[in-house]
């Protein structure tokens, strides 16, 4: 049996409903189901499935009446597909964040955290934070090294977060130390979690040029004009330098000398069209 609330992907859940529906019932084509939703065509199941075209608010429950769905299920599927082809972040957002607090939704606990580890900027932080500074529990003082300041709460939720998935431990002296535990997640939760930590980072950034002297921060921009093949060069070569960055922070844990957390961002995006 396909359990629809198991799926982030609407796409895929039809995939694997109509395989399903095809091994009981062999006359349970493409051409079939274009029949029962009203297409034209088989193709354009099809392409519904390979992500070339995308369905419309009426099509949703004519899929869910083919596929016999619930109606609890048919609210979840309509939920898939307004999440999949929302045109913005801020309704993309939206709509997972509906998918994860549904009563039935049944998507893998590291989904729900790998999402929540990246909805505040904190929360990297301070897991960079507890590498390089003992931490026993005192979420007030903890709070405060964080820059710009976060709440005693905030800390503490941070913290039980982290160690909830992995990323930090208690040892034997009762010490927070960091794991080299990593999670993993799929693409659809990833995308938007990764998009909202841009942004925060994004802010931060700008808000650091008044927070900090120009001696503390270094942050420049440049504008120019550049054909498709020179700005694959560029993305190549930003690639390269965050390896080398990563060999010097790698190199200075080595050697013990880290005494605060950095962030770096890389912003290239076209100001003008083709």
């Amino acid at each position: 049996m396909i359990e629809p609330f198991e799926y982030l992907n609407y796409r895929k859940l039809l995939k694997d409903l109509y395989e399903d529906r095809k091994a009981e019932q062999p006359f349970f084509s493409y051409r079939y189901i274009a029949q029962k939703v009203g297409f034209s065509s088989a193709g354009f199941f099809t392409n519904i499935l390979s992500g070339k075209r995308n369905i419309s608010p009426e099509y949703i429950f004519k899929f869910a009446e083919v596929f016999k769905l619930k109606k609890s299920e048919t609210e979840y599927f309509e939920l898939l597909v307004n999440f999949d082809q929302a045109k913005d972040h801020s309704r993309k957002r939206f709509y997972f964040e509906k998918i994860l607090r549904h009563k039935k939704s049944k998507i893998k606990i590291t989904d729900a955290q790998q999402y929540e580890f990246y909805s505040s900027w904190y929360y990297t932080a301070i897991r960079e934070l507890i590498d390089i500074s003992p931490f026993k529990g005192d979420f007030e003082e903890l709070a405060k090294r964080v820059s710009p300041p976060i709440k005693a709460s905030e800390a503490k939720k941070a913290v039980e977060l982290l160690e909830k998935i992995g990323f930090i431990r208690k040892n034997v002296d009762g010490v927070y130390e960091q794991t080299d535990t990593f999670i993993t997640t799929g693409y659809e939760a990833r995308s938007v979690a990764i998009t909202n930590f841009l942004i925060e980072m994004a802010d931060l950034a700008k808000e650091a040029i008044d927070r900090y002297s120009r001696e503390k921060r270094d942050i420049s921009s440049l504008t120019f004009t550049l054909s498709e093949e020179g700005f694959s060069t560029i993305q190549e070569r930003l690639k390269s330098f965050r390896r080398e960055l990563l060999e010097i922070v790698r190199e200075d844990k080595n050697q013990k000398r880290q005494d605060r957390v950095y962030h770096i961002n890389f912003h290239v995006f076209p100001l003008t069209k083709v």
